[in-house]
């Protein structure tokens, strides 16, 4: 515990105006030479008086060698944060007309301050601006330009009238299947024409038949003559075959 109370929010140091390092000698005078100036038997008021009361509290914190070490300690905080206040105050800016004074702490390689025109400090947000915006602009034009080549392909689409149906698509049901059952009779009929009978091929000829047919008589008649095939070809009928052979040429319109 220290021996005298103290302030740890005062600085006895800058009150004596002394260093921090300082001997007891030089605080020891530097208490003497600020107790004449301040003494009330010399100066009126209650100004002095405080004045002098707060000196004899530095001294007696300073010249105790063990009072002096703990406010040493927690005094050292403090003045790192003073510290720091001032550097702050120091690099504040100040503007002079149409130019900016900027102080920063004395460093011996470098000017203590600087001046700044503030018109282009002003004007340099705007520069940076105007290029970002030129660079978005940049971007979406052909965006747009692309968007709207769309959509006006899309609204040409939209309100152009609809083609005429092809002939071939509006030929009646009846005439598309009789197209169908004579192109599978035309196709049976060069598998067997000029052929002895033959059960393979017979069985081959119908299945194409059943592959191939649909439900117009057309398709059933041809479907008739696969099965006599198939008779015909099993019993060795030539007779049979041959009448099987000339129906389905008829069927293909080549007899």
């Amino acid at each position: 515990m220290p021996r005298v109370p103290f302030d740890p929010k005062t600085d006895y140091y800058h009150l004596l105006g002394v260093e921090p390092d300082a001997p007891s000698e030089t605080i020891q005078a530097a208490y003497r030479r600020l107790a004449k100036a301040f003494h009330p038997d010399l100066n009126s008021g209650s100004s002095a008086a405080e004045r002098m009361a707060r000196l004899n509290v530095a001294k007696s914190v300073l010249l105790d060698p063990q009072t002096r070490a703990v406010y040493d300690q927690v005094r050292i905080p403090r003045a790192a944060r003073m510290e720091r206040e001032r550097v702050a105050a120091a690099t504040s800016v100040r503007n002079v007309g149409n130019f900016s004074v900027r102080y920063v702490p004395y460093q011996p390689s470098r000017p203590r301050y600087r001046v700044v025109s503030t018109t282009s400090a002003r004007a340099m947000p705007r520069s940076g601006f105007d290029r970002g915006t030129g660079i978005l602009l940049l971007i979406a034009v052909p965006l747009i330009a692309l968007l709207s080549l769309y959509v006006f392909q899309a609204v040409q689409l939209s309100i152009e009238p609809l083609k005429a149906a092809s002939t071939d698509a509006t030929l009646a049901p009846g005439q598309n299947a009789h197209t169908t059952s004579r192109g599978a009779a035309d196709g049976v009929f060069q598998m067997i024409r000029a052929q002895p009978p033959s059960r393979d091929l017979a069985l081959r000829a119908n299945n194409f038949i059943l592959a191939r047919s649909d439900s117009t008589p057309e398709s059933e008649e041809l479907r008739a003559d696969g099965r006599r095939l198939l008779r015909s070809a099993s019993s060795g009928d030539a007779e049979a075959w041959d009448d099987a052979v000339g129906h389905i040429c008829q069927l293909a319109g080549r007899c």
